[in-house]
């Protein structure tokens, strides 16, 4: 099947469009900005994860061909989800009732496999929500592809200085850095858009040589920068002697003010320690910004053992599965 494709009104998308499926309660949106408000409306009475951003949920595709959708349960409750050809996959936790997310899943899933939908993913959703569809055995789940850890560090303890035996290796690094290198820190403009293309381009050929290309989301990226960093509430560029080589972005979680989402921090390994010190800007700016909080986002091996080094508290964990077709 294709993806949900445009239609002619700006409403809700019918069975056909959807592969098939009979709506039986729910409704199918897939032009996001004409539906904007409705989605907006959904994430503020029920959205709490750090993902439920509608603007960071519209770039997020995997492949050219996806398409960021909208399935909406009757009571204004719902599900973020890109639509592939032939799949679907779930964005972070439904929106809705924590206890209810397994009902949900399970309710928008038999509708997309009635047809000609074949598999559906669920991307970074808690990790309790596995478990609960495996004990309903109504559907039929893959094993689990992995879990992430979500580390939360609280700023309002966090020192800038970073006093003490714990980071002396990182102050060390720090200052040598700064003593070698001319850096600057600029808000984002149009005109950068080239180098920050540069900056992920050069990003992804080292991720290549860690990761399958398949879990190397580039694409995000460049579609956020096309997209002017829209929906955030900071974009900023790290310059090194003049170039710039890195860039942190992110922005409040929803219904959690004081709490902040660091998204994006990619840099292009050009220089050594270049991400502990993308990571120290992010930090002296939600430092400053007056945060409370900082979400540090999903990560496992190296990734989360780096972050964990500023004593963050591991607050959730998510799991990214399949869902087939039986």
């Amino acid at each position: 099947m294709n993806p949900v494709r445009g239609l002619a009104r700006n409403k809700v998308a019918s069975p056909k469009d959807l592969g098939g499926a009979t709506s039986n309660g729910m409704n199918f949106y897939e032009n996001i900005e004409a539906e904007r408000d409705r989605i907006e409306a959904s994430i503020k009475k029920f959205g709490w994860t750090s993902d439920h951003n509608l603007d960071w949920f519209s770039v997020a595709i995997n492949r050219p061909e996806g398409k960021p959708a909208f399935g909406e349960f009757d009571d204004g409750s719902g599900i973020l989800f890109h639509s592939y050809p032939g799949e679907w996959q779930i964005w972070s936790d439904p929106l809705c009732d924590k206890n209810l997310s397994a009902d949900k899943i399970t309710e928008f899933t038999k509708l997309g496999l009635k047809e000609s939908i074949y598999k559906i993913w669920c991307n970074f959703v808690s990790d309790g929500i596995y478990l609960s569809l495996k004990n309903k055995g109504e559907l039929v789940l893959g094993e689990i592809d992995y879990s992430l850890d979500w580390p939360v560090l609280n700023m309002e303890q966090f020192d800038l200085i970073l006093p003490g035996g714990h980071f002396k290796d990182i102050r060390n690094a720090r200052s040598k850095f700064n003593r070698e290198h001319k850096v600057e820190v600029v808000d984002f403009k149009k005109s950068h858009k080239e180098s920050l293309h540069d900056i992920i381009n050069g990003w992804k050929k080292v991720a290549l040589l860690k990761d399958e290309e398949n879990y190397v989301y580039d694409f995000w990226y460049h579609n956020l920068v096309d997209k002017d960093f829209r929906g955030f509430k900071t974009a900023r560029i790290l310059i090194v002697d003049g170039k710039p080589v890195g860039f942190n972005a992110g922005y409040e979680v929803v219904n959690c003010p004081k709490r902040f989402a660091g998204i994006v921090g990619i840099h292009d390994y050009s220089l050594v320690d270049l991400g502990l010190m993308l990571w120290l800007e992010d930090l002296e700016w939600i430092k400053n910004a007056g945060y409370k909080e900082l979400d540090m986002q999903g990560s496992e091996g190296g990734g989360l053992k780096f972050k964990m080094q500023f004593n963050p508290v591991i607050e959730r964990k998510t799991d990214t599965f399949s869902i087939l077709s039986r």
